[in-house]
C-alpha cells in the first residue's frame, strides 16, 4: 500500500476539505463580485450632470456672497456672526472661509472608483493565499488530530511501524494539497480579477518589471502557505490533537502578538515592531520592510532604521517552522501511542 497516495486520498475525501474548498472558492467570488460592481471605468452622464449641478450651486451662492454685504445675515447664515473667528475678517474673507473662494468644478464632487489591476490585483492575490494558507494549516491540522482522537494512528503503525516514513507521507499529501489549492486559487483569481479589470476598470501595464517584480512576490506568499500548512501539522502531531493546534494559533494570532508589542514597548527595546511575527511575515512577501525607532530622536535628529530583507524574514520564519517540524517528529519517534 502506497503510505502517500493513501493519505493524499484521506485528505481530499475528508468532508472537511470539501466544506474548506467551498469557503475558499465562495470567498475569491465574493471579492471578485464586489470588485466588479464596485468598479467604474468612468462617470455616466446622469453623475457628470448632478456634479457639474453642484458646481455651479457652490460657485453661484460664492458670488452671491461677495454681491451681498448682508449675505450672513439671513437666517441660514447666523451662526458665521457668532463665530469668534469672523469678528475681525472683512466680508470677503467670510465668503472666502465659510463658502469657498475657489472655482469649483464637476471633478470635484465625482467619487468613482476604477479598479486598476497592475496597482491592486496582487494586492488581493497576496490576501487570497494568505487566506487559503490559513484554511490549509486548518486543514492538516485537522487531518492529524482527527487521526490521534480516532485510534486511526494506532491501527496504521500496526501496518507500518516506520514512523518517519508515516510522518514524511502525511506531511508531503498536505504540502501538496497545499501547493495545488493555492496555486489554483491564484490562477482562477488572477483570471477573474484580469476581466473584471478589463470589462470595468483598468488592466494597467503589465510589463516585464511588473512580471518579475510580482511573480516573486506571489511566489513567496505561495512558500508561506506550504510553511503555514507545515506549522499546523506539527502542532496537531505534538499535541496529538485538533483543539490544542487550533488553540495555541488563534492564541498567538489574537493575543500572543498583541502581549509581545506591549512588552517591547514597556522595555523600551529598541525597534520593538521586529518582535512581531507579522513584521517578519511582511518583510518576507513584500522583499524588505523598514523599521524606524523614534525612541531616541529629538527635534533636530532623524531616526534610526533597521532594514530586514526577504532572506533574513525567511531565514527566522523557515526556523520557526523547522523548529515545531523537529520536535513534531522526535515527538512522533519517541512517544508511545496510547
Amino acid at each position: 500500500m502506497n503510505l502517500f497516495k493513501a493519505e493524499l486520498r484521506r485528505i481530499l475525501r475528508r468532508r472537511l476539505s470539501l466544506i474548506f474548498g467551498i469557503v475558499a472558492v465562495a470567498g475569491l467570488l465574493v471579492l471578485c463580485t464586489l470588485v466588479w460592481f464596485n468598479s467604474s471605468t468612468g462617470p455616466t452622464e446622469s453623475d457628470l450632470a448632478e456634479a457639474q449641478a453642484q458646481a455651479d450651486e457652490l460657485n453661484r451662492q460664492y458670488e452671491d456672497c461677495l454681491a451681498d454685504e448682508e449675505f450672513f445675515e439671513s437666517d441660514e447664515w447666523l451662526w458665521v456672526t457668532d463665530d469668534p473667528m469672523s469678528e475681525d475678517m472683512s466680508h470677503t474673507e467670510l465668503c472666502d472661509m465659510y463658502i469657498g473662494n475657489q472655482q469649483f468644478t464637476a471633478a470635484d464632487f465625482l467619487w468613482v472608483y476604477t479598479f486598476d489591476f497592475s496597482e491592486e490585483g496582487v494586492f488581493m492575490l497576496i490576501g487570497v493565499a494568505i487566506v487559503a494558507g490559513l484554511i490549509m494549516m486548518m486543514l492538516s491540522s485537522s487531518a492529524i488530530g482527527a487521526e490521534w482522537s480516532s485510534g486511526g494512528m494506532s491501527n496504521l503503525l500496526v501496518w507500518h511501524p516506520n514512523r518517519m516514513r508515516v510522518w514524511g507521507s502525511k506531511l508531503a499529501a498536505a504540502s501538496l494539497v497545499c501547493a495545488a489549492s493555492v496555486v489554483g486559487l491564484l490562477a482562477v483569481g488572477f483570471g477573474l480579477l484580469y476581466l473584471t479589470a478589463s470589462v470595468r476598470g483598468e488592466v494597467g501595464t503589465l510589463d516585464g518589471p511588473w512580471w518579475d517584480e510580482n511573480l516573486a512576490v506571489l511566489g513567496r506568499t505561495a512558500v508561506l502557505t506550504l510553511g503555514m500548512t507545515v506549522l499546523g501539522a506539527s502542532l496537531a502531531m505534538l499535541g496529538r490533537h485538533t483543539a490544542i493546534a487550533g488553540g495555541v494559533i488563534a492564541g498567538y494570532l489574537v493575543v500572543g502578538d498583541l502581549l509581545v508589542q506591549i512588552a517591547g514597548g514597556a522595555l523600551k527595546v529598541p525597534f520593538p515592531d521586529r518582535l512581531s511575527l507579522y513584521t517578519w511575515v511582511m518583510a518576507w512577501i513584500n522583499g524588505k520592510i523598514e523599521l524606524y525607532d523614534w525612541s531616541a530622536t529629538t527635534s533636530s535628529s532623524m531616526p534610526d532604521i533597521m532594514v530586514i530583507t526577504s532572506s533574513e524574514a525567511g531565514l527566522l520564519l523557515g526556523g520557526v517552522v523547522l523548529l515545531f517540524a523537529v520536535l513534531a517528529t522526535w515527538s512522533f519517534q519517541r512517544r508511545d501511542v496510547a
